[in-house]
């Protein structure tokens, strides 16, 4: 029983939903007994009789096929225009289509004994087991190359091992083919583990700190745990905070930046840059910050009495910057406008990581300082990979 042979070159081509095999083909790849064998492992299942039959004579590719009769006296002939044709044997007429949910769980028991392989994406890909390597987790997919196309846009793809048939490598951990990963005999099926192992190239060390961009996902790591952020604005501007620490980022800059335009045209194309209500709300954060700072001197908290002087010295800079002389409004963009808009999208990923990965959100709170200029200033020196 050529269970193992036939299972790669099942799986070792991307099926379609629809993909059927004919006995003779069957034979040509596992011997008489492919179709039970295959049929009880749940890897195929029987379909809709073939109406064509490769051709018999040296002209025809395929002949049409008819048939003579009804029920169990029917009879079957094979057509060809060169008058080469004859009887066929109905059972020749049998097709089975391809079970790709079958093959999965074959590989999903050869990862642990028992094991029923869950779907990711329907007829597409499987989570068939999960490894651990050097330290970290990760889970074994298998899927088509549709799949694996589907699956490269999720954050978790970093985590994954993917196998298949000619697999995308740059959103997974790793990727192999099913040779590469499986061990085949006439009667069984193996996991390699050491193949895995390989797929992934780690240090015995655990990486450090990390806040960056791969793919579709923002990789984030901090004090050994790690985790994935989707790619939206907040998780930008905050990687630009921790690659300049101790140094404030006009919000203006760090919105100019992610839309790639220089940031004077943001500052001069909408009449005065704050109308009266902008001034007033810096006016009144001034007198904030003139309480907080007396507050942390009293207190002796010179960690937040250090952000909150840059705070008030870059809100100093940005009353220079909207008034002139006598207090006149100068005639630029909107800044308040642009440092709320940018503060928000910090918070909510700040927010995000409060169940993601809370030690991470503890030390972004206590170490970034939002407003007309953010700044990253921790009262350690976490090294990062930005």
């Amino acid at each position: 029983m050529q269970s193992i042979p036939t299972l790669l070159q099942l799986l070792e081509c991307d099926w379609s939903d629809t993909a059927r095999l004919m006995r003779s083909e069957l034979r040509s790849i596992a011997g008489e007994d492919a179709a039970t064998m295959l049929e009880s492992l749940g890897m195929i299942s029987p379909a809709t009789p073939s109406n064509q039959v490769d051709g018999s004579c040296d002209f025809c590719a395929s002949h049409d096929v008819v048939q003579n009769g009804d029920g169990d006296d029917a009879e079957f002939y094979e057509v060809c225009p060169y008058g080469e044709g004859g009887p066929i044997d109905a059972a020749e007429l049998q097709t089975w289509a391809v079970d790709p949910v079958g093959i999965a769980n074959v590989l999903a028991s050869a990862v642990e004994a028992g094991q029923i392989a869950e779907p990711l994406l329907p007829n597409a890909a499987w989570r068939i087991g999960d490894v651990s390597i050097g330290g970290e987790p990760f889970s074994v997919v298998f899927a088509t190359r549709r799949g694996a196309s589907q699956l490269a846009d999720r954050r978790e793809a970093s985590r994954m091992i993917a196998i298949g048939h000619r697999l995308s490598a740059d959103a997974f951990a790793g990727t192999l083919t099913l040779a590469e990963a499986f061990a085949f005999t006439s009667d069984s099926v193996e996991l390699r583990p050491n193949r895995l192992r390989q797929a992934i190239p780690l240090s015995t060390e655990r990486p450090g700190n990390a806040f960056y961009r791969k793919g579709q996902v923002w990789v984030v790591r901090f004090n050994g745990e790690e985790t994935f952020l989707e790619n939206n604005v907040g998780p930008l501007y905050i990687a630009r905070l921790l690659a300049t620490p101790h140094q404030p980022v006009p919000a203006i800059t760090l919105l100019a930046s992610r839309i790639g335009i220089d940031e004077q045209k943001l500052i001069g194309s909408s009449g005065e840059l704050a109308d009266q209500q902008s001034v007033d709300e810096c006016r009144q954060r001034y007198r904030e910050l003139m309480l907080e700072i007396e507050e942390a001197r009293s207190n002796n908290d010179l960690g937040n009495l250090e952000r909150l002087q840059v705070e008030e010295d870059a809100l100093t800079t940005h009353f220079a910057s909207v008034l002139g002389k006598g207090g006149k409004r100068r005639e630029v963009g909107d800044v308040i406008k642009i440092s709320k808009s940018v503060s928000m999208a910090i918070r909510r990923t700040i927010d995000a990581l409060e169940t993601e990965l809370k030690p991470l959100a503890d030390h972004l709170n206590d170490a970034v300082t939002r407003g007309v200029a953010p700044i990253y200033s921790p009262r350690c020196e976490p090294d990062w990979l930005v």
